[in-house]
């Protein structure tokens, strides 16, 4: 069996290849690149401690949630009688008087005497957070130190708290809106007391000189 023909040429190129594969195995691989030094930590801030690292191991406590605040509790007032903030005024006989205004409807008041404070309870009225700050009269000529109204329940309190002691006069006065609650005291001051005493008495006399005087020409007496 002759060879075929083209078997010396394979044999030729298979002897020109070997060595050139001999030196491509033996030639050194070329050098690897160097890696990238890592980057140095950054130094905390000034005034701030380091955060130290957990624990290899150690159990990790769970983030607390923040408890929101707590407002203060508004009264519910919708549907009743409201009133408005406590007035003060002094009168003109040198008294002075405490009042509050009752809108949305009529309400039965009750009036408490302990030592050093007078209490109305208007029953069934409320007032808003507004309405319910302290009025302070202690620099003004009177025996009341503060007013301020207090809620209680369905209930509202109109709390006077006083210097002294005073008897002290209250009436309720019926309006379109609701009522006026009104707490009169008598002059603190001795010579407010003179005073309103005196006139009190000028009064007295102009009524009785007045009704005293002949009738003229069919006229009848007027008194004040």
């Amino acid at each position: 069996m002759r060879p075929p023909r083209h078997l010396p040429a394979i044999l030729a190129l298979a002897l020109g290849i070997a060595p050139s594969f001999a030196l491509a195995q033996s030639s050194p691989a070329a050098p690897a690149a160097p890696k990238a030094a890592p980057a140095p930590a950054k130094a905390p801030a000034a005034g701030k401690p380091a955060a130290s690292a957990p624990r290899a191991g150690a159990p990790q406590r769970p983030a607390r949630a923040r408890k929101p605040k707590k407002k203060d509790a508004q009264p519910d007032v919708a549907g009743r009688p409201i009133a408005t903030f406590p007035g003060f005024r002094m009168l003109p006989t040198g008294g002075s008087r405490v009042f509050v205004q009752i809108h949305g409807g009529k309400v039965d008041v009750a009036e408490s005497k302990a030592a050093g404070r007078l209490v109305y309870r208007m029953k069934g009225a409320g007032a808003i957070q507004t309405n319910r700050f302290p009025l302070v009269t202690s620099f003004f000529a009177t025996p009341v130190n503060q007013v301020q109204l207090v809620d209680q329940g369905n209930d509202l309190d109109m709390v006077i708290e006083l210097r002294t002691q005073a008897d002290a006069t209250y009436r309720v006065i019926e309006t379109e809106q609701g009522i006026v609650l009104q707490v009169d005291f008598p002059p603190s001051v001795p010579e407010q007391r003179a005073a309103a005493q005196a006139e009190s008495t000028q009064k007295r006399a102009v009524r009785r000189t007045i009704s005293q005087e002949p009738q003229d020409d069919g006229e009848s007496s007027t008194e004040f």
